[in-house]
């Protein structure tokens, strides 16, 4: 790490420290935590798509970074409102400080079985399985599954969240189940990555006003082909439409949970801004299922099946992905595993720009609780499949990717 950058993690390290300070004064009045994550991370040493480079990993080469600095806060303004922030830091990215949610929700206090909530602002809709902790992130990997890391790089929602529950509890019965809809503005790029770097595996979460970068196909950067950038702005608002999703909950006892989700940005695929960023009409259904066999042993899977289009049929490409994970908690230690399928199928017959790729990874993680404030965790994974346009940069389509990380994390 030069030290430039090793400057850059000191200089974020310690405003999220300074923030420690003001949480715990802040705390009387809200939930708030902080959470910092340093990793040393060893891997093939080739560019990752931040630096325009063909990995798919989040970090070049081995050596020490600030991986997450997270602090998340709920503060409650009145019996029936209260509002949540989410401000993260990194080390790498084109972006290193910002925020990731920011958001008023509305719970009102009602006697009815039927409860409603509205939550405004910018957030995640939730429709992961694996990212359930503070902050968006996982509490049992360091990096996400190939569905959950474009989900935190590609898609936020900005706009209105509605919806109706139920507490089985309350009505005396083992099933609680939950409906909701949005309307939202601000993800007319999403479907980007997929199509022009492909899946990838990692934890950083893409802040507002953000960048991401990938490989510079010629087909997509020079004058005689599409003549784009090769990074992507995932949250900008293009052509001025309203997109949505609708979604249900199904939870039995506190045992098993069955979440569907369709999400359509509704984006005109013939639109273009100024810095020639392409609107692209992305839709997608999304199933996730979480099984909590025992109190140490929890599986969870999720199936995602989608589309996107940008222009005249000049991106047109199908895309699914799953995976299947399982977490065992013997406290102090913790120990998951996960192995991910992912695929994009390209339609069109844009020859200059093939977007086709597919491939697996499987990923092992152990962890250990030091105390209440510490733990250490480490992690393996294997990412390898195809991607075609890597023939323009290599003498073949294939990768393979090997990744180890070794974290300490703390809260406060």
């Amino acid at each position: 790490m030069n030290k430039a950058k090793l400057k850059r993690t000191y200089q974020i390290a310690n405003l999220l420290l300074a923030t420690v300070l003001t949480a715990a004064s802040y705390n009387a009045y809200a939930n708030t935590e902080v959470l910092i994550r340093t990793s040393f991370t060893a891997q093939e040493n080739s560019d990752s798509f931040q630096q325009m480079g063909r990995s798919h990993q989040r970090f070049d080469g081995d050596g020490f970074h600030l991986s997450q600095a997270v602090l998340s806060t709920e503060q409650r303004l009145s019996d029936s409102w209260s509002a949540a922030a989410v401000i993260n830091g990194y080390s790498d990215g084109k972006k290193r400080f910002g925020f990731s949610q920011a958001y008023l929700k509305y719970r009102p206090l009602t006697a009815s079985t039927i409860k409603p909530e509205v939550k405004i602002g910018a957030f995640y809709p939730a429709i992961s399985a694996e990212n359930t902790d503070m902050g968006w992130l996982s509490p049992h990997f360091l990096t996400n599954s190939a569905i959950n890391s474009w989900i935190g790089e590609e898609l936020r929602t900005g706009g209105v969240e509605v919806s109706l529950r139920q507490n089985g509890r309350q009505v005396r019965s083992n099933w609680s189940w939950k409906i909701l809809g949005s309307l939202f503005k601000g993800n007319d790029s999403t479907g980007t990555l997929l199509s022009w770097r492909g899946f990838a595996l990692h934890d950083r979460q893409s802040l507002y006003d953000d960048r991401v970068n990938f490989l510079p196909t010629p087909g997509i950067v020079s004058e005689e082909g599409l003549n784009a950038p090769a990074w992507t702005d995932p949250f900008r608002e293009i052509d001025g439409r309203f997109g949505y999703y609708v979604g249900a909950h199904l939870a039995y006892k506190r045992s098993a949970e069955l979440k569907y989700y369709y999400y359509d940005n509704n984006a005109d695929p013939n639109i273009l801004d100024p810095d020639r960023i392409y609107a692209w009409h992305t839709r997608f259904h999304s199933v996730t299922l979480r099984y909590k066999y025992n109190t140490e042993l929890t599986v969870f899977s999720q199936l995602l099946v989608g589309d996107t289009l940008m222009g005249e049929n000049i991106v047109d490409n199908d895309f699914n992905s799953a995976y299947i994970a399982a977490a065992y908690d013997m406290a102090p230690y913790t120990i998951a595993a996960r192995a991910d399928w992912y695929q994009v199928n390209d339609n069109d017959d844009f020859m200059y720009d093939p977007n086709g790729s597919r491939g697996r990874a499987f990923t092992l993680s152990a962890g250990r609780k030091i105390n209440d404030n510490f733990s250490i965790t480490g992690e393996w994974q294997v990412n390898s499949g195809t991607q075609q346009n890597l023939r323009f940069f290599q003498n073949n389509e294939r990768f393979t990717e090997h990744l180890f990380q070794l974290a300490l994390t703390a809260t406060f």
